[in-house]
């Protein structure tokens, strides 16, 4: 499905969006770009090949030209200013193609966008997205480290003796998370895995062993949680309070309950975060803060696609924020 701004149906739209169908959290964004007169063009991945055409050329400066066109509007290449990858899903091709076929077309697909609209030098990304997926939890941690951000003691490891001699050294308080997203499916049922704790009794599970898992010391005395929103260097910090239960170990488990107000964050964790996004190379990212009683803010997660729009207090200033950065095209 492909989409523009109603008021701008006669320009080339500067912005492309790729994203799925039913997204609410970009239709915040758009609705302010339709607002402003600014042409854009929504489209997905799933959309090509069967609704959507790539024509690019290399011209003799070394810079591809062309186009990308759906039913309704398209994009001329040498026009766009910015690229907003925010969830698209994945190609999707004929249903008679065999596997390997299906494998080929995918594998042609992929290289095509990410080769010639990721080399096209006047366009802003946000983000990239091979800094997305470069975004794992040990790289953004040692990039956190690096930043001066305090990291909680952390172990990966598919060893179950190593976790035992982690968590002696955590004073016996562990939590694992999955490494990459929380939501799963199996036997046709979606899930979601969050953070728990790693009771002594599992600490030499031999399950361990048949894969790479995420310990970490767990915060005891955690006061509250921070989400920071960050877009090209200009953070929206929301205090997360949970209420006893679950939430308290991962406010995820129980969101209709949690309360949301604004909050500073210190010079040295706002400088910190900054520094680390740059090493990351991300412009937008979600920032996950755990803070103790001592006034600790510990970084628990990067989330390069992390989701904001739930939140009221921040949500007409991040909408803003995200439309001028796309509007301009830099940051």
């Amino acid at each position: 499905m492909t989409h523009g701004a109603e008021s701008t149906r006669g320009a080339s739209p500067r912005v492309l969006v790729i994203t799925h169908d039913l997204d609410p959290t970009a239709d915040y964004v758009l609705r302010e770009l339709n607002a402003r007169g600014v042409p854009f063009w929504r489209t997905d991945l799933a959309d090509f090949p069967q609704q959507m055409t790539m024509t690019a050329e290399l011209g003799a400066d070394g810079q591809w030209g062309g186009t990308l066109t759906g039913p309704l509007r398209g994009i001329d290449l040498s026009e766009l200013a910015s690229v907003w990858w925010r969830k698209p899903t994945t190609f999707r091709f004929p249903d008679g193609m065999s596997g390997p076929e299906h494998r080929f077309a995918a594998g042609q697909a992929k290289r095509a966008f990410a080769g010639v609209l990721g080399s096209l030098p006047q366009v802003l990304w946000v983000n990239r997205p091979e800094r997305n997926a470069d975004c794992t939890k040990p790289t953004q941690l040692a990039a956190a480290v690096a930043a001066r951000l305090p990291v909680p003691p952390t172990l990966v490891t598919n060893d179950p003796a190593a976790v035992a001699d982690f968590a002696g050294r955590c004073g016996g308080r562990i939590i694992t998370k999955v490494l990459g997203g929380i939501v799963h499916t199996e036997n046709g049922q979606r899930g979601q895995m969050y953070t728990t704790r790693v009771p002594a009794d599992r600490w030499a599970d031999p399950r361990v062993a048949l894969t790479a898992h995420l310990f970490q010391r767990e915060i005891t005395d955690k006061a509250y949680e921070v989400r920071v929103t960050c877009v090209a260097g200009r953070l929206f910090p929301v205090r997360v309070d949970a209420p006893d239960g679950p939430g308290r170990l991962d406010w995820r488990t129980d969101s209709k309950r949690l309360a949301y107000s604004p909050v500073d964050l210190p010079d040295a964790i706002r400088t910190g975060i900054l520094d680390m996004l740059w090493r990351l190379g991300l412009v937008y990212a979600a920032v996950d803060l755990i803070v103790d009683q001592a006034g600790t803010h510990w970084l628990i997660d990067v989330n390069a696609g992390g989701q904001w729009a739930w939140i009221d207090c921040t949500r007409a200033a991040i909408t803003t924020a995200l439309a001028d950065l796309l509007q301009k095209g830099t940051p």
